[in-house]
């Protein structure tokens, strides 16, 4: 699975209102159960159990919040931009701006790695980073991704 599969104009959030870290994954995790009618509480636990065995801030200014819940029925994706830079305990302790929420079946660990590694090889420009970052809605994150 590749992010284009994955890519959901209305799981994008654009920009995020949070400045927070925990606050950031809350609001990521409320788009995905009010669109997709998920169990919200169930998402956040396995997030926040994800992010205690260490933070998924990956550098660049990029941080992919993720983990299995059986409380979804298939792979699911959140993308967030947030306007203002976001401690997110990253390993090269830039703050994040760009936000990436995945959630999967545990059936379907192999497309859960796949599209962390899709996300990692989208955002390996820093180019393309800085147009996600000043994207003004889920159009123009949409657009960025097709080309």
């Amino acid at each position: 699975m590749n992010v284009l599969e994955a890519l959901e104009k209305d799981l994008i959030k654009v920009p995020l209102e949070s400045s927070e870290k925990y606050a950031i994954i809350r609001e990521l995790v409320e788009v995905a159960a009010q669109v997709k009618g998920y169990d919200g509480d169930a998402l956040l636990d396995a997030i926040l159990a994800r992010e205690r065995l260490g933070s998924t801030g990956i550098g660049n200014g990029i941080a992919i919040p993720h983990a299995k819940s059986d409380a979804v029925d298939k792979v699911t994706m959140v993308i967030g931009v947030s306007k203002i830079p976001v401690d997110f305990e990253s390993i090269d302790n830039q703050k994040a701006r760009i936000f990436f929420l995945v959630i999967a079946p545990s059936k379907e660990a192999s497309a859960h790695v796949e599209l962390l590694a899709s996300i990692a090889r989208s955002c390996s420009s820093g180019i393309f980073r800085r147009m996600l970052e000043q994207a003004k809605d889920a159009d123009e994150v949409i657009q960025l991704f097709m080309e």
